[in-house]
């Protein structure tokens, strides 16, 4: 097959014979060894085995199906239930217990390496005895098995397999160097897509199992006038060029696939192949292309083939199954007359589900099968539920509350319940909205996300130590955010401010950005600061140095990722974690077990290349975009299962629901390989019609998307329930208009998980009558000495008495020091005043860029635009963004405002005004109030008369009566009229005071609001707003609206943080 490469030959050369196509093999036309040309199907005779020990009692119909005469192959069509998989274990069972063939002469191939593992332990347990070699596997190991044993006969290096995620870091490489001219609708931006990425390895593995290279795949492009292909075949000849130096000896899935093929079509099967003389079959509908080959190989030699499948639940059309494979048994394999068997009866579910499936199965074309579908069930059986709600959130409730149901009330196991979307993006949300509605979630089975948080961290953290990952702002507070670092936002926010002060004390003027950058880089940077979060942060640039340290020895990626987590200290706080309950608990096992997964990647990365140096494989992690499969082994818990309908192939459940039935999601309508058009790709190599439309495009997918459907609704064995969203933004699919039976009924259930009880019995303890008082209390007192969270007295809010009621400000002689700018505050509401002072207000970032335009107005020396722009261009970089976007806005707001501070300089000094001072601090008594601020502004006009101008750069103006009531401006007037403000005569006269609003609103560059000069009478009102504010400042209690007083642009959340009624009064 000339689109990979033999093991002793340059990549793009097969042996001679390695042809697989998918047209009618060479080998097709050859008889099968101990069968006669034209013969009939075979005669079954009378059954006469009984059940195999350790499995159900079988069906007439599957007897059958073992009592095959030995040597002859058959297809055995059934419905989901009818027992395919368990009549496929029987065979093999009964054969290798009767002793008509030795365990190393039957073989039981499935689809999915998942599904391989199960029957291979199940198998194990029927047999009752030790094998020498797997009496289950999957077509590509059996392929890497007959691959390997030929390369050690010949004397050459053993094959790797290629995997998923080492294939698409080699294409992502390639396609970044953008030396291929490909159409311009697959612009760079869509070639950096990782769908972009799958569709080119698809491409490569459908293109390798029907034996086409590059060059005919160029030539197709060129007679069909399709320039991605032509563009795909000239980066396949490159990539194919590449590989061998990037990865030798590695072989993709299809390539492993061809390379056994050709050994078995040499006569080369090697050892475990070469004795093989039954190979069954099951779900022989979602094999591929290559796993046909080769099985038509083996069939050449003699070994018979028992198929068994459906074609109404084939799940991986879109990666190369054959729905209609079944159908065209003969043909495909060379097999001349197989016996065909139909099992009849379904054994898993009753009448209610198996009229749904077969509702389901009834709008899919037959694919050459159709005799399945009528099979019948024992009548019966609960109506198939809908549940529908208004948003994900409530919906996972609502899956929630019936799973819990299912487990109390009937005592179905949590790991006998299965939930089933339509994509993996969709699986990891819905497992934590079930975690954190109280049930247990597990997602084991496939492989992690490349994503995932707990293993992305730790290789972060090697690869900033090793210089792969460049050490920037960002970069360093997500380490130090990260769980090998641990620090919140808060103390992260004391990190930068302690950061700060020291650099500021120093004379410097860093950005806190930077300071973080340093501080990783050298771990003594941080020895002059004894802060929590500065030890924490110090002991992480230890680590970062010490992996720099270890890497220098030459040590391997799995030391190195060692290192990290043994100085973490993470692994007794993780399992403890893990061995609680709930959320916290599960998010804590998947960390570990995609830990584990990691380790032993990198443990697989040192075998294969010992003197390989670790960053190769770091980097790759780093840029992983498609997981790999993990073989590592993973935590059992009792769990939901919550997957996709591949992750249930095989597999039976007590409860299932189909949740996320939303139009547009499932069915998914859109083509598959769209991108490059691999539908019509693999139609044209398969010598098959192309879609003349797409309507007849969208037909074809429908009927897939129906497959996966019934596949996912077939494992249900007694409750069957739809699940999807409905408001005005989502709409149920047409699936979800299947069900039969009624919806719960939301409103009328009880509680069934313990959170939602305790707060239902502790509002019935206050708000019941004494009857319901009484129960409720005894229900708590029951559940307290279970110690449930939250049902003893002792835990609850409001009880405990308060822990001061001494004054604020206790020495009624002592001063209360108010601030001109927190006085509106404290008078619109105390309680936000005193959380704000005692908690600390939430920092804003236009607080930080006002004040860096106060400090420029108040140093400017001349009204000069250009100077005033390069000082803060001079300070600018002290601020810290969270992004790039953000800081070109505010930069361009900033100096927009700087135009108009210009702009009001040069305006009052064209009126003849002076400035008296900038930034002024004063200080007076008012009562029990001490009167303390700052005054932006104070000049003189000329006329002689003193004005206080106080600048603000937010974009909310008071009206005219606000500002005469302003707190501020009022209490700088007291001042200047107390004569407290330096350098301002008291006797001079006054021309107010004025807010001057910078942030352009019309035309006006800027808005200067007056509020006119106190006469007594105002001047009295302001002092008595002083001395009212500063006996309630000192008191014990503060009240405050139940709703918080938010200002513009701050976040409503911090305030209602601490706003509880029993601690509040509110």
């Amino acid at each position: 097959m000339r689109s990979g490469r033999s093991l002793d030959r340059p990549r793009g050369q097969y042996p001679a014979g390695a042809r697989c196509a998918g047209r009618v093999p060479r080998w097709a036309d050859r008889p099968v060894r101990g069968a006669r040309r034209g013969a009939p199907p075979v005669s079954v005779p009378p059954p006469t085995v009984s059940a195999v020990p350790g499995l159900p009692p079988l069906d007439p119909d599957q007897r059958a199906v073992l009592d095959l005469p030995d040597g002859a192959s058959a297809v055995v069509l059934g419905a989901p239930g009818t027992g395919r998989t368990t009549t496929a274990v029987a065979l093999v069972a009964d054969r290798v217990r009767s002793g008509r063939l030795a365990p190393e002469e039957v073989l039981l191939l499935a689809p999915r390496r998942t599904q391989a593992s199960r029957l291979r332990d199940r198998l194990l347990l029927e047999v009752g005895r030790p094998v020498s070699a797997p009496l289950a596997r999957t077509a590509a190991s059996l392929a890497f098995d007959i691959a390997r044993r030929e390369a050690v006969e010949d004397g050459r290096e053993a094959p790797v397999l290629l995997s998923g995620g080492e294939q698409d870091r080699v294409i992502g490489q390639l396609l970044a160097e953008g030396e291929v001219a490909w159409p311009e609708r697959l612009g760079a931006e869509v070639r950096e897509t990782r769908v972009f990425r799958g569709e080119l390895r698809e491409l490569f593995a459908r293109c390798t199992e029907r034996d086409v290279d590059w060059t005919e795949l160029a030539a197709l492009g060129e007679q069909r006038g399709r320039p991605e292909w032509v563009a795909a075949a000239a980066f396949w000849r490159e990539y194919l060029e590449v590989l061998p130096a990037v990865a030798p000896d590695a072989f993709d899935s299809a390539e492993l696939v061809a390379l056994a093929t050709a050994a078995v079509l040499r006569d080369r099967p090697g050892e475990l192949a070469g004795r093989l003389r039954l190979v069954v079959v099951d779900d022989m509908q979602d094999l591929g292309e290559s796993a046909v080959g080769l099985l038509a190989a083996l069939a050449s030699r003699g070994c018979a083939v028992v198929a068994l499948g459906d074609p109404d639940v084939a799940a991986d059309t879109f990666r190369g199954g054959e729905p209609d494979l079944l159908g065209r048994f003969e043909q495909r394999l060379g097999i001349e007359a197989p016996a065909r068997f139909l099992l009849r009866t379904v054994h898993r579910h009753p009448g209610s589900i198996r009229r749904f499936v077969s509702g389901v199965t009834e709008r899919i074309g037959t694919a050459l099968g159709g005799p399945q579908r009528t099979a019948t069930a024992r009548p019966g059986g609960a109506p198939v539920l809908a549940i529908e709600a208004d948003g994900p959130g409530a919906l996972a409730a609502r899956i929630a509350h019936l799973l819990r149901d299912r487990h109390l009330e009937h005592d179905v196991p949590f790991a006998r319940q299965a939930v089933v979307v339509r994509s993996n993006a969709l699986v990891e949300p819905l497992a934590r909205a079930l975690e954190i509605a109280g049930v247990p979630a597990v997602t084991a089975g496939a492989a992690a996300d490349a994503g995932e948080r707990a293993p992305r961290a730790l290789v972060q953290v090697v690869a900033v130590a090793l210089g792969l990952l460049p050490l920037t702002p960002a970069t360093a507070e997500g380490l130090l955010t990260g769980p090998f670092c641990g620090l919140d936002r808060l103390a992260l926010r004391r990190l930068r401010l302690a950061l700060r002060v020291e650099e500021l004390g120093g004379g410097g003027a860093r950005s806190s950005g930077e300071l973080l950058v340093e501080a990783l880089a050298e771990p003594g940077r941080l020895a002059t600061i004894d802060v929590p979060a500065v030890r924490r942060a110090s002991r992480l640039a230890t680590t970062l140095q010490a992996v720099r340290d270890l890497d220098a020895t030459g040590a391997s990626a799995e030391e190195l990722l060692w290192a990290v987590w043994d100085s973490s200290g993470l692994a007794p706080v993780w399992r403890e974690r893990a061995l609680g309950a709930g959320l916290v608990a599960a998010e804590a096992n998947r960390d570990l077990d995609d830990l584990v997964a990691l380790f032993a990647a990198a443990a697989r990365a040192a075998e294969r290349g010992p003197t390989d140096p670790a960053a190769g494989f770091v980097a790759g992690r780093l840029e992983a975009d498609v997981a790999d499969d993990s073989l590592a082994p993973r935590g059992l818990r009792d769990g939901v299962l919550v997957t996709t309908p591949v992750g249930v192939a095989g597999q039976e459940y007590d409860t299932v629901v189909l949740a996320g039935l939303q139009d547009g999601v499932w069915p998914n309508l859109r083509p598959r390989g769209s991108l490059l058009g691999l539908g019509e790709l693999v139609a044209e190599l398969d010598g098959r019609a192309v879609p003349a439309s797409p309507v007849d495009e969208r037909k074809a997918v429908l009927s897939d998307e129906l497959r996966l459907f019934a596949l996912a609704a077939s494992r249900a064995t007694d409750v069957l329930v739809l699940a999807a969203v409905a408001n005005d933004d989502e709409a149920p699919s047409v699936l979800f208009g299947l069900a039969d039976g009624p919806a719960p009924d939301a409103a009328a259930t009880a509680p069934n998980a313990l959170r939602p009880l305790v707060g239902l019995l502790r509002r019935s303890a206050v708000v019941g009558d004494d009857a319901e008082r009484s129960e409720a209390a005894a229900a708590l007192a029951r559940l307290a000495r279970a110690e449930v969270p939250g049902a003893a007295p002792t835990a609850w809010w409001g009880l405990a008495p308060a822990s001061c009621d001494e004054p604020l400000v206790a020495d009624p002689e002592q001063p209360v020091r108010v601030s001109p700018s927190k006085l509106e505050r404290f008078e619109e509401s105390p309680l936000d005043w005193f959380l704000e002072r005692v908690a600390g207000g939430e920092p804003l970032l236009a607080g930080a860029v006002g004040t860096m335009l106060h400090w420029v107005m108040e140093t400017a020396t001349a009204p000069d635009e250009a100077m005033l722009l390069a000082a803060l261009e001079g300070r600018w970089r002290e601020l810290d963004f969270e992004a790039d976007w953000i800081a070109d806005r505010e930069r361009r707001l900033a100096d927009r405002m700087i135009g108009s501070i210009a702009r009001y300089l040069r305006d009052v000094g064209a009126e003849g005004a002076t400035l008296l001072g900038g930034e002024t601090r004063f200080e007076f008594p008012v009562g029990r109030a001490l009167a303390t601020g700052t005054i932006d502004r104070v000049e003189r006009d000329g006329d002689g008369r003193i004005r206080v101008v106080d600048l603000k750069t937010g974009s909310t103006r008071p009206t005219g009566p606000e500002t005469a009531r302003h707190a501020q401006l009022g209490v700088y007037q007291l001042a200047v009229r107390a004569g407290v403000v330096p350098g301002v005569d008291p006797a001079a006269p006054s021309a107010g005071a004025a807010l001057l609003y910078v942030r352009q609103k019309g035309k006006e560059p800027y808005a200067l609001l007056a509020q006119p000069v106190l006469d007594d009478d105002a001047a009295g009102a302001f002092r008595e707003r002083l001395t009212a504010a500063a006996e309630g400042m000192a008191a014990a209690a503060f009240p405050g609206p139940i709703e918080p007083v938010v200002r513009f642009g701050a976040s409503p959340f911090r305030p209602m943080l601490l706003r509880v009624p029993e601690v509040c009064g509110g």
